[in-house]
């Protein structure tokens, strides 16, 4: 998600939608509160509803009636009721009459034909005190009528609409809720992941912004204080009545502190999200600093975490435990102490064993799962001593401490297993390298020790000596090349060579490599076809080492292509390197893969009857490795492809 959100533009964008996302879910929430009041969640509700707005949209209408008859027993001008109460304008009918039945004032016409059994759908009727012109007092009667159907376009049918509009929509309300809440936590979360560090940034671990310095405890406690005061003033406006004398003026007020609210609450994610991405959320608190600062004073190295023991943190947790239950002890028992009946009843005792079970609960789930992490752990350390590697651990239960061991477990096990493989591996590489290098020893070394013997004789012919001298010289050699390439895989295991590098032009430098071969080629009947860019393409590399790179695959090539076929040379360049490969058949089916084929003294000519040592691949990778390039080879049935690759010289 954090890709969704780039420039500052996005940002401020997503922060707007968050906070009008919070405040349709605040104001969805005020709707949904306001229908609860009025029971619009349970059965009659919409009953209860009107029979309540009647009830007080009423109660002024019988103060304005009364107000209009004391003006009319008083002989003043009451002409406005009229106005007020006219059939256009109101769905109000009233009758005020005195205590012998007389009308003393009503909006009913002498030609209103108005019946309260069938013209009227809600009846009210309010005692009046009456001052007769003698000036005694009398009882009189308030009777108002609501015309049925509400005609008239007043204040009562539009509440009537209300009611019905908010039947149909308490539900669809809940809905919208959760939506706004949804769609607030996911943009706040979008909003987090793309605050703070991203890949690229600098590797400081200080952030720029003065809040994301404030050591986190002390933020905590600035954002929590500031939270308390919000809730404080909600709580403190609902208490007051102003949600029941004015509604509108309640619900704008909890539309501010909400609007405060979400904002503390985005600033305090971003903060957040911004300390755990540079990783300072521990280590930039003032706890932290005040332990690394003790640590120091004691002379400890201060490695960036202040690391308890486990059974240190056994021994704070229930530390902290007892310390808590003996001080909520203490409460109640000194609020018992000082009631002035001291009755059992004030010990308030439901709440005390609320808080035991709490803490018993708390620490028995504790120690159980403190018992099952151990015994998991004992069962995979003995599975580990008895080298059985084949058990998978399940880390579902495992926390804090435990799963850290577990995971140490887990490397232990993964190293033992690659450990016993390449000694197995090395086992069968140094009993395969022995026999190898004992039969390409021994075999040059007896036809020297056979043919010397002969020699030295005296018994054979001058023809026959020139001969065997010559097998002596050309087995000599070839126990001469054996032991000199023992030397470089000994350099080279060793550490013991250097390079030169220098610029070369690897297309003259190849053509130069395959003319030195020609005789070879010509001898076997092979053709060399290379493939050059037009450019030149000058890598770096030490010429003398590539040399025997070359030298090496080219010996190979003679040895085991197919007679009286084609080599191909191929130079390119590929990712700002220069690449080299190099293609021939063979004449023998290969039956190694490549890997095997790189290993040393690793032939395809099992019978070793080529002349060739197995040294030759390994030490041309080694030589190319070293002067930063690659080395690869591929198989294609008899197709045999070697790949080298150089770095590009300026």
């Amino acid at each position: 998600m954090k890709y969704m959100i780039k420039s500052l533009s996005d940002k401020i964008t997503a922060i707007f939608i968050f906070l009008l996302l919070a405040e349709l879910a605040v104001a969805m929430f005020l709707a949904i509160d306001c229908l609860a009041d009025y029971r619009f969640y349970s059965d009659g509700g919409e009953a209860y509803a009107v029979e309540e707005t009647l009830r007080v949209k009423t109660n002024p209408e019988f103060e304005n009636i009364e107000y209009y008859t004391t003006l009319k027993l008083e002989g003043r001008d009451y002409s406005d009721v009229y106005t007020l109460y006219n059939r256009e304008r109101s769905n109000i009918v009233f009758a005020v009459r005195s205590e012998e039945g007389g009308l003393i004032l009503s909006n009913l016409l002498d030609n209103d034909n108005f019946n309260p059994d069938n013209d009227a759908e809600y009846k009210s009727v309010k005692p009046l005190n009456i001052c007769t012109e003698s000036g005694e007092n009398a009882q009189g009667t308030i009777t108002l009528y609501l015309r049925k159907g509400l005609p008239a376009n007043d204040s009562f049918r539009l509440a009537m609409t209300l009611i019905k509009t908010a039947n149909i929509v308490k539900y669809p309300l809940l809905v919208m809720l959760v939506i706004f809440l949804l769609a607030a936590i996911i943009d706040l979360g979008m909003i987090m992941s793309s605050i703070g560090r991203r890949s690229g940034d600098s590797t400081d671990d200080t952030p720029t912004r003065f809040i994301d310095r404030i050591p986190f405890d002390l933020m905590v406690i600035i954002m929590s204080a500031i939270v308390a005061f919000i809730v404080m003033l909600m709580v403190l406006t609902s208490v007051a009545d102003i949600k029941k004398t004015n509604l509108v003026l309640w619900n704008a007020v909890i539309l501010i502190l909400s609007l405060v609210f979400s904002s503390v609450l985005l600033l305090f994610s971003i903060t957040l999200a911004t300390r755990i991405k540079y990783g300072h959320v521990y280590r930039n608190t003032l706890v932290f600093r005040i332990i690394s600062g003790i640590r120091k004073k004691a002379g400890k190295k201060n490695d960036g975490y202040f690391k308890v023991p486990f059974i240190g943190k056994v021994i704070i947790t229930i530390s902290i435990m007892a310390l808590l239950e003996l001080m909520v002890t203490l409460f109640f028992m000194f609020n018992y102490r000082t009631h002035e009946n001291e009755l059992l009843s004030e010990f308030k005792f439901l709440y005390y064993a609320i808080f035991q079970v709490f803490v018993t609960v708390v620490l028995a789930s504790l120690f159980f799962m403190m018992a099952l992490n151990l015994y998991h752990l004992r069962v995979s350390s003995k599975k580990l001593a008895h080298r059985n590697f084949d058990y998978t651990d399940d880390t579902t239960i495992l926390f804090g401490d435990f799963r850290e061991i577990s995971n140490d477990f887990e490397f232990i096990r993964d190293d033992m297993i690659k450990a016993m493989e390449e000694k197995n591996k090395s086992v069968q590489l140094r009993n395969e390298l022995i026999a190898n290098i004992s039969h390409d020893i021994k075999t040059p070394l007896t036809s020297i020790i056979n043919y010397a013997d002969i020699v030295s004789s005296g018994g054979c012919d001058e023809e026959e000596l020139k001969n065997y001298l010559g097998v002596i010289s050309h087995q000599s050699e070839k126990l001469n090349d054996l032991l000199q390439s023992l030397i470089e895989v000994s350099k080279i295991s060793t550490g013991q060579i250097e390079a030169n590098f220098e610029s070369l032009d690897i297309g003259l430098y190849l053509s130069q490599v395959i003319e030195e071969f020609a005789p070879a080629f010509d001898k076997k009947g092979l053709t060399a076809d290379i493939s050059t860019p037009d450019e030149s393409v000058i890598i770096s590399c030490d010429s003398s080492m590539l040399w025997r790179v070359f030298e090496n695959l080219l010996n190979n090539i003679v040895k085991y292509a197919m007679p009286d076929t084609r080599v191909y040379f191929e130079i390119g360049k590929a990712d700002s390197r220069a690449v080299i490969s190099i293609k021939n058949m063979s004449a023998q089916k290969i039956t190694l893969s490549a890997e095997e084929l790189l290993q040393r003294f690793k032939r395809n000519d099992k019978s070793r009857s080529t002349g060739g040592n197995g040294l030759g691949l390994s030490i041309a990778k080694s030589f190319t490795e070293f002067q930063n390039g690659t080395f690869g080879i591929e198989i294609d049935g008899d197709l045999f492809k070697s790949i080298l690759t150089f770095e590009l010289s300026e």
